[in-house]
């Protein structure tokens, strides 16, 4: 398996890929979070300041902005909120592999697309970019797979004045 970008691995790899990583944290985690192996593992803030797993249906021009990834294999959080924390990469520059809903087209390379979360498993929505929270860097056609980074436009961001 090659794509365009030159990654070449017999084994699936969903989660980083390259570019510069800022972590930080620990950050409080939302209660019963649940982040699998095979997908994406890009959280937003609940109304209590915990990360959970970012979906659909939330647009950043209501407030639901993307926080980052968060760095972890399978795990599921503590079922009291803010009983588990995990580091989370912020930075724009982080690419990551993760699996799209629908086909992948070569054509979709430096297209915005959203997040759709399926039995606990974060996907690429690439039909949709209503809320625009990633942009393609690169697909896997064979195997469904986009490379994205976080889209600066729709991440939270802080600030000291």
């Amino acid at each position: 398996m090659a794509n365009k970008i030159g990654a070449k691995n017999p084994m699936i790899k969903h989660g980083y890929q390259y570019g510069n990583r800022q972590l930080v944290g620990p950050v409080d985690v939302g209660a019963s979070e649940v982040f699998s192996n095979q997908g994406g593992h890009f959280v937003w803030f609940d109304t209590s300041r915990r990360i959970e797993v970012a979906g659909s249906g939330n647009n950043p021009d209501s407030g639901a902005f993307i926080f980052g990834w968060a760095e972890c294999g399978a795990f599921t959080a503590s079922s009291t909120e803010g009983g588990s924390n995990l580091m989370v990469d912020v930075s724009f520059s982080s690419v990551y592999c993760i699996p799209a809903d629908a086909a992948v087209l070569a054509t979709m390379r430096g297209k915005k697309c959203d997040l759709v979360t399926t039995s606990n498993i974060q996907y690429a929505d690439v039909g949709e970019a209503n809320e625009g929270y990633l942009i393609i860097v690169d697909v896997d056609i064979t195997n469904q797979l986009v490379y994205v980074h976080m889209n600066p436009v729709t991440v939270y961001i802080t600030a000291i004045a």
